[in-house]
């Protein structure tokens, strides 16, 4: 008996919770809503947090390939939200992510090609996740056209960093290859045998058969997870690009 008069004390106090409250269609939606921003904005620091992971697995696998005097200061502006590094190429410089991924994907010689990529990255995740605004109370406030870019791009980049190359036929960034498949694109391989020479298989620090390195895609696929996460918040339908539409993809201003 004791049960059933708490349960209907619970009820009667629900009734009157809710009267007061005067609980209508707007209130939910606005709940809703709610939820919903802090879901990207949950999101979001996950992306902020792969994208400093990517930059420390960068630095390591390409150490000559960024700049160690702003190094603190591109991890203090994404740990803070800010966006007040602006490097300069060919006597420019470059505010949009557009340059700088023109700049991190060219087959010239480019210094600081680390730096480029994972600015220009950030710079868009600052575009999309609308990090010059302190609060964001509802999902509505996200403009969908720039989360849509960014996850397009993503994968645009996911690609590039896979097969990209310079004029000289070296990667532009190395991340999933293994050394002696680096060496080996330096040497003529009209005869295979020559493998077997390479440094890293003949001191047995490698083999033929060792992994390749794909924690550098996973952290991008995981980055590509929260964004696709974020666009269903807003009512958007993300979309995969084709292979033929990564190969063609090209970098332009």
């Amino acid at each position: 008996m004791k049960i059933k008069f708490y349960k209907l004390v619970l009820l009667i106090s629900f009734i009157f919770l809710f009267q007061g409250c005067s609980f209508t269609q707007d209130n939910v939606r606005s709940i809703a809503q709610t939820n919903s921003a802090i879901k990207l904005t949950n999101s979001k620091n996950q992306v902020l947090k792969y994208l400093i992971d990517y930059k420390k697995k960068l630095d390591l696998r390409n150490p000559s390939a960024y700049n160690k005097n702003i190094r603190s200061d591109i991890y203090n502006q994404i740990k803070t939200n800010q966006d007040y590094i602006n490097l300069i190429q060919d006597n420019k410089k470059l505010h949009t992510y557009q340059e700088y991924f023109l700049h991190a994907f060219s087959k010239e010689e480019v210094r600081n090609r680390n730096d480029l990529l994972i600015i220009g990255l950030y710079k868009l995740i600052y575009k999309a996740y609308l990090l010059n605004e302190n609060h964001k109370f509802t999902a509505m406030q996200y403009n969908s056209l720039d989360m849509l870019t960014l996850y397009k791009y993503l994968q645009v980049i996911r690609w590039k960093i896979r097969t990209a190359t310079d004029n000289n036929d070296n990667y532009l960034f190395v991340t999933w290859q293994n050394n002696w498949q680096l060496e080996l694109m330096k040497k003529d391989i009209s005869d295979l045998n020559i493998i077997k020479e390479l440094k890293y298989i003949k001191n047995k620090e490698e083999t033929v058969f060792s992994h390749s390195n794909f924690s550098f895609e996973v952290l991008i696929t995981l980055m590509l997870a929260n964004v696709e996460a974020s666009l269903k918040e807003i009512n958007v339908e993300p979309y995969e690009l084709s292979i033929s539409a990564l190969k063609s993809f090209i970098f332009v201003l």
